[in-house]
């Protein structure tokens, strides 16, 4: 049912969505192909629809997922909260660890994306994509001259676990850096470690180049080095490049690729990458955004 709304919404278009002044739809919806294992195509969304309660108080609910579509196959997280004044969250939400230093290969080739998870993502979100879990909880977020920060808090009777997040985002002039931890433990109270990564940005002759330290021990995965990068080539063409280089070098990734923008929310993304598990691969992706 949810995977069906959110079609329906995508296939609406930013246009007719903003029409609708009492609801707002944010974030991005790819379908794609990668000759990854032999072929396989690939639908990857990450939206979010908040609409208004009331008028008169900052109340709305949001719905919104962070999905993708496999051969045989939907691993998802899907998010319901009530929202007070774009701040204070209640319901399955967001966690805030994945609200900074995303992984590189979200855009440019989603299918790593999604078989890397773990390395920087929540594990309260890979717990729900993998096992299904399903996280109820708190957040809130807030802003305060260049520094952003957010807090989560997750209970998930489904998945046995309880997790909290932290993140924080300093906004610099041409460059941020930004940092988060996560920590969870059983439902019957036994430590199962952390998660953290910390990073920088930077621009850069007009596109950006960011590096971050990953360290996914909470999600089971060797710690590792983030980089990516964005240079504008024209009006409609950027280069795109990331990497992930973990210790020992036992499971590395890298891409490299072009975004061509067909209009300011459309854009074809052509790319090729090099994994240590599975060697050479194209990827082709069609993006819209909101």
């Amino acid at each position: 049912m949810t995977r069906i709304l959110f079609l329906v919404l995508a296939l609406c278009g930013p246009a007719q969505l903003a029409s609708a002044q009492s609801s707002t739809l944010s974030g991005r919806v790819a379908l794609g192909y990668t000759d990854d294992l032999s072929g396989t195509a690939i639908g990857a969304v990450d939206l979010t629809w908040s609409l208004a309660v009331t008028r008169r108080q900052p109340l709305r609910f949001e719905i919104g997922t962070y999905l993708f579509a496999l051969d045989g196959k939907r691993p998802h997280e899907t998010y319901a909260a009530f929202a007070w004044n774009d701040s204070w969250r209640l319901g399955v939400v967001r966690p805030a660890y994945d609200g900074v230093l995303p992984s590189g290969f979200e855009r440019l080739a989603p299918y790593h994306a999604y078989e890397r998870a773990e390395y920087a993502r929540a594990f309260t979100t890979v717990e729900a994509m993998r096992r299904t879990a399903v996280p109820w909880g708190a957040s809130y977020e807030g802003v305060s001259g260049p520094l952003s920060f957010a807090i989560s808090v997750h209970d998930a009777v489904k998945g046995s676990f309880r997790s909290g997040t932290v993140a924080v985002e300093y906004a610099g002039a041409g460059w941020s850096l930004a940092a988060a931890v996560e920590g969870a433990r059983s439902r019957g109270g036994q430590h199962r470690d952390t998660n953290s990564k910390i990073g920088a940005r930077f621009d850069v002759a007009g596109g950006a180049v960011g590096i971050a330290y990953l360290h996914p021990e909470l999600n089971n995965r060797d710690n590792a080095l983030a980089l990516d990068m964005t240079l504008p080539l024209g009006d409609r063409l950027t280069l795109m490049g990331a990497a992930e280089l973990t210790e020992l070098h036992r499971d590395d990734a890298y891409a490299l690729g072009m975004d061509v923008r067909l209009r300011d929310t459309l854009s074809v993304l052509v790319s090729g990458s090099d994994t240590t598990a599975r060697g050479s691969a194209a990827h082709l992706t069609l993006e819209t955004r909101f």
